[in-house]
């Protein structure tokens, strides 16, 4: 994927709807990992090819079924199946486990932002009146503005930040993440200033392009700068996670935001870092190599000698058998390890790009409106908070207060669709006609 269209999939995001038809599943190429298992299926398919035509044509029968005892080749391709089955579900599941855990922890991820988002747009005061004081500090309301886009181009920095973190593509200038925190420069010991950590080479989508055919052919999952990788490279999230802290902090010491306000932006911002961490853990922990290597490697035992087993009972259908059984297994392993690690490219990963879209897309909408007031919405002609819509709220703030209480007391009847005013009327009128006829039965006139 080229840098032109990452950044633009997260300026023009791609919005997923269940409810849109889609082509069956069966009829689909795009995602399938066909593509990738091809090669080894053809290459087993070779090897029983070979042995479907020596066994039929010539005298060579490569066959197990002609040792003495022929149940030992039922016995021993119903055990590596089994075999070979309970490691690819394992496989499968625990694979998918971390994928699942990915999404889980990119939703709380943007829980936090929505709600620091919100504490910060809303919280902080721009009239540049300090709490509980009339007095006004030195900055204008413009500035204060400044301040919190800012403040949200951090925030949305971040989450950014985090997909190229994941992806192990270092430093900040990426076309879609620079104009948003070239701006800061680390304080930290150790940490080079931003704007001079990027002069070396720009290494955005290096590993989508430099696969080998090699690790085509067995699917080795080469991360972004494996073999040059640093774990002194600096950690951009973290870094932005201190200015945003240091953010909050100035607006509490200049008494524009409540101290309540204040904790929770802090508490979100927590969220932001253990978000991050258990993103490390995904990232930096896959399954054991050892595991990986030896189900690998009985994959490949099972498909290989497959046809040796098959081939005196199914003779040339063989080959149509082993074909379709080995682009399963090869299939259902190559699965396991695409979404092992849901960050990268692969088709089958999470849209990261989309997701920092979508966040993109929130903010810059709750930064095109002022922070809305109560007379913004609710003293307005447009509202009817009863059940009368002929009175807005308008009108009803110049009625009196009991007043206003007899229009709360309506409520409506489920059964007739009748208010408690007409359901009163209605009682007091049959109540009325009874009284009048127990007096017509008295004899009164």
């Amino acid at each position: 994927m080229s840098k032109a269209k990452t950044t633009d999939r997260v300026n023009n995001p791609k919005e997923y709807n269940p409810y849109v038809y889609h082509r069956p599943d069966v009829l689909r190429l795009k995602g399938s990992v066909l593509p990738h298992v091809i090669t080894q299926t053809i290459i087993v398919t070779a090897v029983t090819a070979i042995v479907t035509i020596l066994y039929e044509l010539t005298d060579i029968k490569l066959s197990v079924t002609k040792i003495p005892n022929p149940a030992i080749s039922n016995i021993f391709t119903q055990i590596i199946g089994i075999v070979v089955g309970l490691l690819l579900t394992y496989r499968t599941n625990t694979a998918y486990d971390r994928y699942w855990e990915g999404r889980k922890l990119w939703s709380t991820m943007v829980v936090q932002i929505r709600n620091l988002t919100r504490y910060i747009w809303i919280g902080v005061r721009e009239d540049g009146q300090k709490k509980d004081s009339k007095e006004f500090d030195n900055l204008a309301k413009s500035e204060i503005v400044i301040e919190k886009r800012t403040a949200l181009n951090l925030i949305l920095g971040f989450a950014i930040a985090v997909k190229h973190y994941l992806r192990e593509e270092t430093g900040c200038k990426h076309a879609d993440l620079e104009y948003l925190i070239s701006n800061i420069q680390s304080k930290l010991p150790n940490f080079t200033p931003l704007a001079a950590k990027d002069d070396c080479v720009d290494r955005d989508v290096r590993h989508a392009q430099k696969v080998g055919w090699y690790n085509k052919l067995f699917h080795k999952k080469r991360r972004g700068n494996e073999g040059d990788h640093n774990y002194e490279e600096h950690n951009l999230p973290l870094d932005i996670t201190l200015y945003l802290s240091s953010y909050i902090e100035a607006q509490s010491d200049k008494g524009r935001i409540d101290v309540p306000i204040t904790n929770q932006s802090l508490i979100a911002l927590n969220g932001l870092c253990d978000c991050l961490s258990q993103f490390e853990r995904i990232l930096r922990s896959p399954i054991p190599l050892a595991y990986s290597i030896h189900l690998s490697q009985t994959v490949w035992i099972y498909c290989l000698s497959l046809p040796f087993f098959l081939v005196s009972g199914s003779h040339w259908p063989t080959i149509i058998i082993v074909f379709f059984v080995a682009l399963i297994l090869f299939g259902l392993e190559h699965i396991g390890a695409e979404i092992e690690n849901p960050f990268g490219y692969d088709a089958n990963d999470l849209d990261l790009d989309d997701f920092c879209g979508l966040i993109k897309r929130e903010l810059d909408t709750i930064a095109a409106h002022p922070p809305p007031t109560i007379q913004d919405w609710i003293y307005t002609p447009a509202n009817f908070p009863f059940e009368n819509k002929e009175i807005n709220a308008l009108e009803v703030a110049n009625l009196e207060l009991d007043e206003v209480r007899s229009l709360l007391s309506v409520r409506t009847n489920a059964e007739d669709g009748k208010n408690s005013l007409e359901i009163q009327e209605v009682e007091e009128t049959s109540e009325e006609k009874k009284n009048i006829n127990v007096d017509i039965e008295a004899g009164h006139p």
